[in-house]
């Protein structure tokens, strides 16, 4: 194990702000990981287990304890029953780096989940979804390490056992209990891809259109990755932890009321953005949190000071010129209460905040 010390942490993430780690571990073994792991006990040091960098806003005054970097790779296939293959992938494996691989093997059921940015553990733990995919939709299981076990022994926690929801897992709601070195998921070999997603920018039946057949994986990645270009969020887009917010679930009484309110304050544009809410079994809405923006001030292109939101997606939070964390924390702050102050909604952060980012304010 390397045990380095006052680590700058911002080139390390995607939105680039943050300070120092008091002591950095790179993992690229179990081994390394424990080793890490029974240091900082020692020590009596926090952990901050940092994958791909995404969907983290780092604290100006960085961490102080012991930041360990998951860089496990690795990528296997093994043949199950006839049309069905398991893929199993490291924890630091890049996530969009395994989509790549199995689309380029002409697998099927990750392809939705194309351009997304961090690794395969980070996908794990936050059940990384997007386009009408989850993560957990073709989970079979992962190799996880309970934190507090010093005996270090790996378990493996099954589908079911994670306890998944909408961007969410077991390992997400019990912070800094587990740590995931390995996931597999079951493809199909054979077949076409099903999306349910639909919106103005993508559509299934479209697609095939253009293609004169049935579109391939591969043509459904292209058609992601084109579409998350248009929006800004992909990681060479811009400096972004990426969507700031979660998508609200609401009652119905609370859809209604948002509905009557958006066509009071201007109906065109609440007919031009539809659809922009979601109707789910149980009869709540999900709302698409950029939606509400639109009728704030927070809207594409907002600058403050270093930083600003993407001019291409509301929901992004940018990195303009050497932001520090708490600007980016003082703007989300203030997106938060304009939608409550507008519609009564509160916006969930999808961004986890590191170290004293809100203290820092």
């Amino acid at each position: 194990m390397k045990l380095e010390e006052h680590v700058p942490l911002a080139p390390l993430t995607t939105l680039g702000v943050g300070g120092e780690a008091r002591f950095f571990v790179e993992a690229h073994t179990l081994q390394e990981v424990t080793d890490a792991l029974d240091y900082a006990r020692t020590h009596a040091l926090p952990v901050f287990v940092l994958g791909g960098g995404s969907n983290i806003v780092i604290a100006d005054s960085g961490f102080e304890g012991l930041v360990l970097h998951v860089c496990i790779a690795g990528i296997t296939c093994e043949e199950r029953e006839k049309g069905r293959v398991n893929v199993t992938a490291g924890a630091g494996v890049l996530w969009d780096d395994l989509v790549a691989y199995t689309v380029a093997h002409g697998f099927i059921g990750l392809e939705c989940l194309s351009g997304i940015p961090g690794t395969v553990g980070g996908a794990v733990v936050a059940n990384l979804g997007a386009y009408g995919a989850q993560c957990s939709d073709t989970f079979v299981s992962a190799e996880v390490l309970a934190r507090d076990d010093e005996t270090h022994t790996a378990r493996v926690f099954t589908n079911g056992m994670c306890e998944f929801s909408y961007h969410d897992s077991m390992f997400g709601h019990m912070p800094g209990r587990y740590l995931v070195l390995e996931a597999t998921f079951s493809l199909l070999t054979t077949g076409t891809s099903h999306l349910s997603y639909r919106d103005n920018r993508f559509d299934l039946a479209a697609l095939a259109a253009k293609h004169g057949r049935e579109p391939t994986p591969a043509d459904v990645r292209a058609a992601i990755l084109e579409m998350r270009a248009e929006k800004g969020v992909l990681a060479s887009s811009y400096k972004s932890a990426g969507s700031f917010f979660h998508m609200p679930f609401v009652s119905s009484e609370m859809y209604a009321k948002t509905v009557a309110k958006a066509q009071i304050l201007d109906s065109t544009k609440e007919e031009r953005l539809r659809p922009w809410a979601w109707e789910q079994p149980d009869g709540a809405y999900k709302i698409a949190p950029g939606f509400l923006l639109e009728y704030t001030e927070f809207q594409k292109g907002y600058v403050r000071g270093a930083a600003g939101i993407s001019p291409k997606h509301t929901l992004c939070i940018i990195n303009i010129a050497g932001a520090r964390a708490s600007e980016i924390a003082l703007l989300a702050r203030a997106m938060q209460q304009a939608v409550e102050n507008v519609f009564g909604i509160h916006l969930e952060r999808e961004v986890e905040y590191v170290g004293a980012v809100e203290k820092e304010n």
